[in-house]
């Protein structure tokens, strides 16, 4: 006999109740908010309350949010156009167009060839041979892994459960017999699963599409005028990231050292697996390839505005190249899960955002805050911004729906203080990258490796909150400094 699926209904009361208590606060809103700003709001907050209580996947949680906003009619289910042709009401079937979501949908597909053709698990070899003759090398080897997949795996999830962390584990317990929950976790295992974690915080930060965070950033700050191009991105992520590459994993070295402190046996399993592998396959020849021309298509979208190089144009451009050289199959695409599931979310989100400022809602926020702030300097707006911004994530389980619900708001405030456009967008969006150096559950890499048996949970509070502090002052300086010197603000 067939049985139902396991649904959290638990994780239902919060969103309920936070839903209709601010619904039924309506006749008592703010003053200079109508009512559909007001009952938009109230979805919106409950939408991101089930993406923290999880009482479905994100991409069902949206969902029913979605069909609370017809619903209660704040949104019709297609455009309603007037008599010249212009859109007056934009409809709820017009936000599967949105194009940071198919590009992130294309761009996972992507990165499944990558799992598919092995080609990860070489970078990752060729990384170990080369660095891994000290624990500290194997550090610096890990992230520097980290950040070229940035570049070639949307995902931070992926990146880390698909090729990372099955390289941690492999240089731990086959190299070095250091095991989860076990005293040989310290030998070498427990410092590399946590370096490996804040290399992925490092690649986050270095690409747009090092995660969806990033792309969240990317749309909203369009809202407020402010473009961001893969290039442009990279250039002013470059430097702050390159201090911290440096800075990071010797401080993890020196807070939390293994206790093996010469890795020789590294560089031969790594060599090991290489020749297991054999020469580069067919396959992995032409995923390199298309990758390495997908980076340089993006690299030139943001110096010519030309239609063929938008960014979601290229992984379309590549996904369509992967099939038909046959590294891929409509399979393998439509097997890729978290690809369909992200176009469903983010595109739900954006929308109901994007309500949120067409209903006066963000506009109004923007007037409030800087009423209140009035007198005080933009700079120290900008440094409660980020922190607030930073520490906020303690509350939060997905960077995805704390950047949709922060950001925009955070973003208008800022400039409404008079906080340059482009500092406060980078600044705010680069805080969305390197907040998950908080919890164990601040988002899928941390969930991934807080829970392997080689970190304990105390232990990973406290070392991510000196490293968030070293996150913070390094992006907050050298980071606002280099943003001065190629002309951001």
């Amino acid at each position: 006999m067939k049985k139902l699926e396991k649904v959290n209904y638990k994780g239902f009361i919060w969103p309920l109740i936070v839903g209709i208590v601010l619904w039924c606060i309506t006749p008592w809103r703010p003053a200079g908010l109508s009512v559909q700003a007001w009952e938009m709001f109230a979805i919106f907050v409950a939408t991101i309350v089930g993406c923290i209580t999880k009482p479905l996947p994100i991409g069902g949680t949206t969902l029913v949010g979605l069909v609370f906003t017809v619903l209660l009619g704040l949104a019709p289910m297609k455009d309603v156009i007037d008599s010249k042709g212009v859109v007056v009401n934009q409809g709820v079937l017009s936000s599967f167009g949105n194009s940071a979501a198919w590009l992130i949908a294309m761009a996972f597909i992507m990165a499944h060839g990558i799992s598919k053709t092995g080609l990860g698990n070489r970078i990752a070899y060729i990384m170990i041979e080369k660095f891994g003759k000290k624990s500290l090398g194997i550090g610096y080897a890990i992230t520097g892994l980290e950040l070229i997949l940035g570049a070639l795996i949307p995902s931070n999830s992926a990146r880390t459960g698909g090729v990372v962390w099955p390289v941690v584990k492999s240089v731990s317990q086959d190299g070095y017999n250091s095991k989860p929950n076990d005293s040989s976790r310290k030998k070498i295992g427990a410092y590399v699963d946590f370096t490996a974690f804040h290399a992925n915080i490092l690649s986050t930060a270095l690409f747009i599409t090092g995660a969806a965070p990033n792309m969240v950033a990317q749309q909203l700050a369009a809202q407020k005028g402010y473009q961001m191009s893969w290039a442009g991105w990279f250039l002013t992520a470059i430097v702050p990231v390159a201090v911290a590459t440096i800075i990071i994993p010797f401080v993890i070295y020196k807070m939390y050292p293994p206790e093996i402190k010469e890795t020789p046996g590294a560089k031969k399993w790594a060599e090991g697996k290489l020749n297991e592998m054999g020469p580069m396959s067919t396959p992995e020849k032409i995923m390199s390839a298309v990758f390495c021309l997908s980076i340089i298509l993006w690299v030139l979208s943001g110096f010519f505005k030309i239609p063929q190089l938008d960014a979601t144009f290229v992984a379309f451009l590549a996904v369509s190249l992967l099939l038909i050289t046959g590294v891929l199959t409509m399979k393998d695409a439509l097997a890729e899960t978290g690809a369909w599931n992200i176009l469903i979310w983010l595109s739900i989100l954006m929308f109901m955002a994007g309500k949120l400022i067409s209903y006066g809602f963000i506009s109004w926020f923007s007037k409030l805050v800087q009423t209140g702030l009035h007198g005080i300097s933009w700079q120290l707006v900008l440094v409660v911004l980020v922190l607030l911004m930073f520490y906020t994530h303690y509350f939060f389980a997905s960077g995805t729906a704390h950047m949709t619900a922060l950001y925009l708001p955070f973003l208008s405030v800022a400039v409404a203080t008079g906080a340059p456009l482009g500092l406060s967008a980078m600044l705010l969006a680069f805080t969305g990258a390197f907040n998950a150096s908080t919890t164990h559950y601040a988002n899928g890499p941390a969930s991934i490796l807080a829970t392997t048996g080689y970190v304990k949970q105390s232990e990973w509070w406290k070392m991510n909150f000196v490293l968030g502090l070293l996150y913070l002052i390094i992006f907050g300086t050298v980071g606002t400094l280099w943003m001065k010197v190629i002309g951001v603000w």
